[in-house]
């Protein structure tokens, strides 16, 4: 599996783009190779081997969320420049802004009007996932597509039976060309942090329960001043930084559907979930948590963390390394902790905490019903799943942006070190699709060697049982989509503006008690039954 030399000071990528949750086999954690080569491959092979670059008179038309800011239009990035070449086939692409992708995609599906590939999550971005899509004719069934004409996708995924699990419907359907993750720090990368400098100061250590946290925390307010000493961020929505299993997973639950001993479950149902509304509601109350956690985007955790008015929050690995440089014009020894997921009892396994599948279906690409040229598509997409593919997605231009130093990739000064006054994740944005989700295999040796890791920075600390709890991505029925649509849709709103009514405390806990019994009035019960036949099918792939 290629490798590169450790780049001094660069942290792990993927700051924004995997956030969406995923979900991969059992065993996400261990090493998984690469794209094979023919050679490495068994039998199964493809009537049609494709050669890049392909000859090709016909353009294709690409729906996907826009990049990069960095350049006014996607075709003025250099890495999108490059892939066109190499594949052979031109590309007119269609952009929307990652803050209007939902309704842009939503009326485009109503207008008819489909681009040839359509780059988005299938899975969760669409009421009744991608059955739903299949059968309304939105998309095409590729299992034939896929056997006559990617033999690269096809070898991956014949090489990993645990991920191909994981990439079709409960019918055998493949639906897109995935986003796939090798794991290490492509599927672990955020969680909690502390000021190191701060906890030394005041004599505390890494707190591990939310007992300690709450030591932590006060000790913050009352000692350092800090104005909102627990910061975390509203996207994608209010109670969203309290969600990912950090605090909440204490109580043993999550905010969704999650599996106990095979079993699916609804947190908000639990006990746990009053204990956890209980809990926030106090340190609310006490100044713990920022008052103004409901609209704290990226902007003011930064202003928080830089300000000295928070010292503590959840976020990337490249988060805190940033905060660390900005800091440190000002204070040299200003610095962050990685402290565990929080638990109840000393010396528990967080149940859980930030983790995604090596398949979470975000940003993968189908191939549209309408389109004239299905097969030219296919080949499109097939080559990031090469040998040169994979290094290219993931390293882009060797000469450019990367050499090989003893056959193995190393990046160069135009990422490093970029003349252009580009930070490391600005230029890999341009020259690579490191920095993006896509269809394609993100290199799990890459992200590592970018990580600043050291003692502070063990990435060990947020380790998790998340992925022994955490749904896969199962498939609602077809016939089951739209009733699954209309249940949680008003269950989600009530259990959101409850949850965050009692927090504020403009609701006493014993709203709680009520939002229980409207679950049930709402459905919560068929809602689970649904879920339960979806988890039952996927264990049966």
């Amino acid at each position: 599996m290629p490798s590169i030399r450790p780049v001094a000071t660069l942290s792990v990528l993927l700051v924004a783009t995997l956030a969406a949750a995923g979900c991969a086999g059992p065993d996400v954690s261990s090493d998984i190779n690469h794209p094979a080569s023919p050679a490495n491959t068994d039998n199964k092979t493809t009537k049609t081997e494709t050669s890049y670059p392909i000859v090709t008179e016909s353009t294709l038309t690409y729906w996907l969320q826009t990049p990069t800011t960095l350049k006014p239009s996607i075709n003025e990035v250099p890495f999108f420049q490059e892939w066109q070449q190499r594949v052979g086939v031109p590309v007119s692409f269609v952009e929307v802004s990652p803050t209007q992708a939902k309704e842009s995609f939503s009326v485009m599906l109503a207008s008819g009007q489909l681009p040839d590939i359509i780059e988005y999550n299938w899975q969760s971005g669409l009421p009744g996932g991608p059955e739903k899509a299949l059968q309304d004719g939105y998309i095409l069934r590729l299992n034939e597509l896929i056997d006559e004409h990617a033999p690269n996708l096809k070898r991956y995924l014949a090489a990993h039976p645990e991920i191909d699990k994981l990439v079709k419907t409960d019918n055998g359907d493949y639906y897109v060309f995935p986003f796939l993750k090798e794991g290490g720090m492509t599927t672990q990368w955020e969680g909690p942090a502390l000021r190191k400098d701060w906890l030394a100061e005041l004599n505390l250590s890494v707190p591990t329960t939310i007992d300690e946290w709450h030591t932590v925390l006060t000790a913050f307010k009352e000692e350092k001043n800090a104005s909102a000493p627990l910061t975390i961020l509203n996207a994608p929505n209010a109670l969203q930084g309290f969600l990912n299993g950090a605090f909440i997973g204490a109580y043993g639950i999550n905010r969704g559907f999650y599996i106990d001993e095979q079993q699916v479950q609804f947190g908000p149902l639990q006990p746990g979930y009053r204990q956890f509304l209980e809990t926030m509601s106090q340190w609310y109350k006490e100044g713990l948590i920022d008052s103004s956690f409901t609209q704290t985007d990226r902007k003011a955790q930064d202003a928080n963390i830089v300000g000295g008015n928070s010292g503590a929050t959840i976020a990337s690995g490249a988060g805190f390394d940033k905060w660390t440089h900005a800091l440190a014009e000002h204070d040299s020894t200003a610095g962050f902790v990685f402290a565990p997921y929080p638990v109840l009892t000393p010396g528990e396994t967080p149940k859980f905490g930030q983790e995604a599948w090596m398949y979470g279906a975000e940003a993968s690409a189908a191939i549209s019903a309408s389109t004239k040229h299905p097969e030219l598509a296919v080949q499109l997409l097939d080559y990031a799943y090469s040998e040169e593919g994979y290094l290219f997605f993931n390293y882009g231009t060797e000469g450019l942006s990367y050499t090989l130093e003893n056959g193995e990739p190393a990046l160069t000064e135009l990422i490093r070190n970029n003349p252009d006054n580009l930070s490391y994740l600005e230029a890999l944005g341009l020259y690579t699709h490191t920095v993006n989700p896509g269809p394609y295999v993100a290199s799990k040796a890459l992200i590592g060697s970018l990580a600043a890791t050291g003692e502070d920075h063990n990435y060990d600390r947020w380790k998790t049982d998340n992925l022994k709890h955490v749904l896969p991505p199962v498939s609602i029925s077809a016939e089951e989509a739209s009733e699954y649509a209309r249940i949680m849709a008003d269950i989600n709103t009530l259990v959101d503006e409850t949850s965050l009514k009692i927090i504020l405390g403009t609701e006493t806990i014993q709203a709680y008690d009520e939002l229980a019994e409207m679950l049930d009035v709402l459905q919560i019960g068929r809602a689970l039954e649904i879920q339960q036949a979806a988890y039952d099918r996927f264990l049966e792939r």
